[in-house]
Parts: C-alpha cells; structure tokens; sequence
C-alpha cells in the first residue's frame, strides 16, 4: 500500500469604496448549485507557470485585488487570470505581493468592468461543524487538460489547526488540484477562508486546509499601499487558457 505523505501539493481591513459591487446579503444556500452561482461570480481563473483559483477581495477605482495562495505566484512566473466573464488580464509582477510567514499572496488588475467583490465574513467565528463550501477551477484530469469550475459542500472540521503558513481550517469539502486559493464560503456566502491545502489528519483521513480570512485582514492594509497600480491589463485570451 501506498504511504502518503502528511502534506501534499496543493489540490488544489478590506475597506470598500462607492464603485464597488460587493455580493447582496443572502440568506443560508439551499444547494451547491446555489453556492457555486455565487462563487464563480467572484473567482478567478489563474493560469501560467502553475496553475490556480484567485478571489476577487477590493476595487478601488478601476483597480482590482485578488487574493490567493503565495505557493500558485512563483516570483519567476509568467502569470495571467481568467476573469468570471471569460476575459483575460495579465498579471504585472511588480503587483504581486506575498503576505508574511503566511501562503496568502494578493495581486493588481485593472478593468472597467464591474466585477462582483467577495463578501468578507467573521472567521473568528468559526465553529467545528459547521458547514462551508469550497470552491475554484479545478483541473479536468483529462487529456484536453481543462479546468473545470468546481463546488463542494463539507462541514468543518478544526478550526485552530496551527499548521505552518496559517492554514488552522480543516475540513471535509473534496477538493482537487488547480483549487488553491479558491473561496471558502459560509452558508450566508460570505468569504471566510481560501482553500490552499490538503493533508492527512491525526486519524489518517485526507482533509482540506484552508488560511481563515481574518489573517489577510490582519495585514492588508499595510501590504496594499506598497503595491504600485497596474496599467491597462486586459489582454487576448492565449489559446493555452482556453477550456
């Protein structure tokens, strides 16, 4: 029999301006397809050296944030993102930031499009148990090599694991390569983590690990302001980030 190893290569104060178009309140998902209509409004496709999901956190002005895993933006990559509406933007790497002891990283792109912004939820709030939903663009598997957006529902299962890199959320959720630095939602659709791990449990059992939201809270405001605006980003979508 195989012996897994205990980690595994990823499967995988925000402060809101006039112009952006955060998610309306919602009441707890009936379904999963309720939970990924949502979430596919607010993450990105991320593509190029590796590949990954994005959420979409701040617009300020004609700039976008995006928060992801710092393990999906090597700093020698060639990056760009798949927005929700299929359009493409390039990611300048003097944009990217990654934000410190934790694999949280969060880039710039710039649009006049107004794409829908994450709703930030409470994870200090957090109890085992409780269910979430997991999502991002997961890869087919198959010999196209697509990726696929995919959603799933679990219940959490540690909540101050205190792994290395912040991840302290554990869960059931399956989730799959090309999801790291996916969204973590609650049942009312707020954003209360990003996906970034999975790894085997003190009872053997595979879990995902997520990073709580309240860490990149911690340290946003400070990281931003050393991040220079984009130019114009938008590009022709490459034939290599086609489905």
């Amino acid at each position: 029999m195989l012996s897994l190893p205990r980690f595994f290569p990823p499967f995988v104060a925000f402060i809101a301006v006039a112009i952006c178009l955060p998610l309306k309140k919602t009441t707890a998902f009936a379904s999963v397809p309720e939970f990924k209509k949502v979430a596919q409004t607010i993450t990105v496709r991320i593509e190029g050296t590796a590949k990954g999901s994005g959420v979409i956190v701040e617009r300020r002005g004609q700039t976008y944030t995006v928060l992801t895993n710092a393990h999906v933006l090597q700093p020698t990559g060639n990056y760009g993102i798949v927005a929700p509406d299929g359009k493409c933007y390039s990611i300048k790497s003097d944009t990217i930031r990654q934000l410190p002891e934790l694999d949280l990283a969060i880039f710039l792109f710039s649009s006049t499009i107004p794409y829908a912004i994450a709703q930030l939820g409470n994870s200090t709030k957090l109890s085992p148990g409780q269910t979430v939903y997991v999502g991002g663009w997961a890869n087919s598997g198959g010999k196209l090599h697509s990726r696929v957006f995919f959603t799933s529902q679990g219940q959490l299962t540690e909540i101050n694991s205190q792994l290395p890199a912040g991840y302290s959320l554990s869960y059931t959720n399956l989730v799959r390569v090309g999801m790291s630095g996916g969204p973590i939602l609650d049942q009312q659709g707020r954003l209360v983590g990003i996906n970034g791990l999975i790894r085997l449990n003190s009872a053997d059992e595979i879990v995902g690990s997520g990073i709580k939201i309240d860490q990149f809270q911690r340290w946003h405001s400070q990281v931003i302001k050393t991040i220079p605006n984009p130019s114009a980003s938008a590009i022709a979508c490459p034939r290599r980030y086609t489905n």
